[in-house]
């Protein structure tokens, strides 16, 4: 079995006949995450977000032509598309958690 499938069927404590899964953080998550965008010449950056491996990404909000700072709820998996990048152009695009 994969260990993907495996943490998948695990919602808390279990025991098995090879293994034993123990919940060993009960943090909750933050409010909010920060995204800071720079672009520096032409681009276009979407993020894009997800909520476990195998779902679709998705936009979240409009995408950016210009560095920008963002507040967004928590997403597990977060990606930042650039299309449109224009020669001698950069994009550069961090995420914090924001407590």
């Amino acid at each position: 079995m994969s260990v993907s499938l495996l943490l998948k069927a695990v919602g808390s404590d279990t025991t098995g006949q090879e293994t034993a899964l123990r919940v060993i953080g009960a943090r909750e998550p933050p409010s909010k995450m920060t995204i800071q965008i720079a672009v520096t010449g032409t681009a276009h950056v979407q993020i894009q977000g997800r909520i476990a491996r195998d779902a679709p990404w998705l936009d979240i909000g409009p995408g950016h032509s210009a560095s920008a700072l963002l507040y967004i709820d928590p997403v597990q998996f977060l990606r930042a598309v650039a299309e449109k990048v224009g020669s001698g152009a950069t994009v550069s695009v961090w995420a914090v958690w924001a407590w």
